[in-house]
């Protein structure tokens, strides 16, 4: 669920607004998002990303061209993301010398600010009812939300905290984000005539690793052998590294937080190493 907004911006009077244009006006930083939706910092691309890195939420997506600007907001996120989105809109338009703007195909104008935010904050309350409702009922054990910096799994230890309070959402999304830990994500090989997955850690790194490996959105399917590569090129199969790791600290519905000594890794290879052949 998300809301665009298209600010028109052709005028034989003025110079369009590029991208960096945008970007500087907004005064917020900006990045784009790898193939697992990780977040790059200070890169542009064809789908740029604004964020505030005081608030980590959700971010927004910016495309511009000669003809419009088009800002997009994905819902449920917190109220502070809600309003920064709109402060952007605001300022764009008054840069463009006008009050006009489309949103979801229709025209607004920037006295309907503040009903627009009222609904979206509306709408994110009410899917993370829908959510909870689901999560409670046992139907799915999380639900995958894209943050600026990365995928969060949302769950029932995290709708317990959040409820429907889009603060405290706010407040659950900044404090994983701003955590100083890799977010591991999987390269796939193929070996042999087979597909395999392959993730990353190291001595002493506090690293996210799913509980269980997975491909984002299912990009690519199929994949039959899962390893998680230690040292100097040297694996062990994903689910006896995960066994044989009792040092896990909670990150969100579906990932932990895992960091090792060289020791402790030197152990897991000698007694369960395991190279992809």
């Amino acid at each position: 669920m998300s809301v665009t907004v298209e600010i028109r911006q052709k005028s034989i009077f003025r110079k369009p607004l590029t991208l960096e244009d945008v970007i500087r006006l907004s005064g917020l930083s900006y990045g784009t998002a790898d193939e697992n939706f990780r977040l790059i910092e200070r890169e542009t691309g064809n789908c740029t990303l604004l964020y505030d890195p005081e608030k980590l939420a959700r971010g927004m997506e910016l495309s511009v061209n000669e003809n419009a600007i088009s800002l997009k907001l994905s819902l449920p996120t917190s109220k502070a993301e809600i309003r920064r989105f709109y402060e952007v809109v605001k300022l764009l338009c008054t840069t463009l010398k006008t009050k006009q703007f489309i949103l979801e195909g229709q025209t607004q104008t920037l006295r309907d600010i503040d009903t627009l935010m009222q609904n979206d904050a509306n709408a994110s309350m009410g899917a993370l009812d829908d959510l909870n409702q689901e999560i409670s009922k046992n139907e799915y054990k999380h639900f995958q939300v894209f943050g600026i910096c990365f995928p969060i799994s949302l769950g029932k230890h995290e709708f317990d905290y959040i409820g429907n309070d889009l603060d405290r959402l706010g407040e659950l999304l900044h404090y994983l984000q701003s955590q100083d830990v890799y977010y591991a994500a999987p390269k796939v090989y193929r070996v042999k005539e087979r597909l395999v997955g392959i993730y990353f850690t190291e001595a002493d790194l506090p690293t996210v690793l799913p509980t269980e490996p997975y491909i984002i959105l299912d990009q690519i399917k199929g994949i039959e052998d899962w390893y998680l590569m230690l040292k100097n090129q040297r694996t062990v199969r994903y689910e006896d590294f995960m066994n044989a790791v009792s040092e896990k600290t909670y990150f969100d519905a579906n990932h932990r937080i895992i960091s090792l000594s060289q020791e402790k890794l030197d152990a897991i290879l000698e007694t369960w190493e395991s190279p992809v052949d």
